[in-house]
């Protein structure tokens, strides 16, 4: 169970990032609130004690700041704006599903009918909270469909992760963010430059500072540390679990009352993890025998 600690704390913070995210982009545009997250963020880890020197050109750093900062955060934080925090978790939840097609089909990786279930069964969770969304919340699709972008981004992300050998070490997690700061920096100035309105609040400001520090610089950490200790496939699929954080402090935050569809949708998420993390497990000790 120790293992799983930095994992179960990433998901908590993560769960809520939903929520702060939201809050920020009704005051900040959501590029250039993206930006300074990470700019908060690289600070955070610029000064935090490293164990080897920066080594910044490396293609998969490169790309996984691309696809895990620039690619994922610019279609959430847009996505935020048109739809609930509770609706943009489900649907990035689904990224575990888009991993395990692709590690199939791209690294010929082993995947057994109680993994297609259990994504199968999870996915249906995700339509029903959509579907919860459209009637009674009236959300905009374009939110949702911006939200399946960034749960394709997060697969890509992950698939150059794998690539690093040391990709959770404070020194890897700096390089990836930097990167990930360089190439968003263009699509923020374009944004500044087409809607310059800025309303800087109390809320936004404790909301970015704790979507840098703890949500980008800790999470990254702790994400990528998990990767390497409980593998891709465990790790990843535990995104099932953040719209759970998300839908409970929503109902707590916003005193939203959950609908039976939403709670249902919510239940076969649950269900489908369980089913395919039971047999993920059951799969990897096999490959060691």
């Amino acid at each position: 169970m120790a293992r799983y600690l930095g994992l179960i704390i990433v998901i908590l913070l993560w769960g809520l990032s939903f929520i702060a995210t939201r809050i920020v982009v009704g005051s900040i545009s959501p590029l250039t609130a993206a930006l300074v997250r990470f700019l908060v963020a690289l600070v955070t880890l610029l000064v935090v004690p490293r164990k080897r020197k920066i080594q910044l050109f490396n293609i998969h750093k490169i790309l996984a700041g691309f696809w895990g900062i620039t690619a994922y955060f610019a279609a959430e934080n847009i996505a935020l704006k048109f739809t609930s925090p509770t609706n943009a978790a489900m649907i990035v939840s689904t990224a575990p599903i888009w991993y395990v097609m692709f590690t199939h089909f791209v690294y010929k990786k082993k995947t057994n009918i109680f993994h297609y279930l259990g994504s199968f069964i999870a996915l249906i969770g995700v339509f029903v909270v959509i579907l919860n969304g459209r009637i009674y919340l009236k959300v905009n699709p374009i939110g949702d469909a911006l939200a399946f972008l960034a749960a394709f981004s997060w697969v890509f992300y992950t698939h150059h992760i794998v690539k690093l050998k040391d990709s959770s070490s404070i020194a890897a997690i700096f390089e990836i963010t930097f990167w990930g700061v360089v190439t968003l920096i263009p699509f923020s100035l374009f944004e500044v430059a087409i809607s310059p309105a800025i309303v800087v609040n109390f809320k936004g400001i404790v909301g970015l500072l704790y979507l840098g520090v703890l949500c980008s610089a800790l999470g990254y950490v702790l994400w990528n540390k998990s990767i390497e200790t409980l593998g891709d496939r465990t790790t990843t699929n535990a995104v099932y679990i953040i719209p759970v954080v998300t839908a409970v402090s929503e109902v707590i935050i916003f005193k939203r009352l959950p609908t039976l569809l939403l709670i249902l949708g919510t239940f076969l998420v649950v269900i489908g993890l369980y089913l395919f993390e039971k047999h993920e497990e059951r799969s990897e000790t096999y490959g060691k025998e």
